[in-house]
């Protein structure tokens, strides 16, 4: 009996789990993004797009099961309201991040001023 609730469990968890596996590996190039890689630059602009969007979506989820949860007299667990909001924070300092490192790597490529010899 408590095998076949744990395997409800899991296979209730894992289509979550397996989107949030394919988020990461969409968006896994940008965490180091160089100049290389602008050769490929509309297959990663697509990638991080989607990759984003599935985790905005996970959050939406979490956030929806939170907030409206499946029956009134039902509490929320603690631990899935922290994991709500640190996964919320992640998100957005990824995205940060990536706005960050766009703007280095535009200035890194930019030409200077110096360079004209006006």
């Amino acid at each position: 009996m408590a095998n076949t609730r744990r395997m409800e469990q899991a296979v209730r968890y894992l289509p979550g789990i397996v989107a949030l596996a394919a988020a990461f590996w969409l968006v896994f190039p940008f965490i180091r993004l160089d100049q290389a890689d602008y050769s490929r630059a509309n297959i990663l602009v697509f990638r991080l797009v989607v990759g984003i969007t599935i985790f905005v979506v996970m959050l939406g989820k979490m956030g929806f099961d939170i907030f409206f949860p499946q029956g009134m007299a039902r509490k929320v667990s603690d631990l899935k309201s922290a994991m709500f909001i640190i996964f919320g924070i992640l998100i957005l300092a990824f995205v940060v991040f990536i706005i960050i490192q766009a703007g280095s790597l535009f200035l890194s490529t930019y030409p200077q001023t110096t360079d004209y010899n006006l």
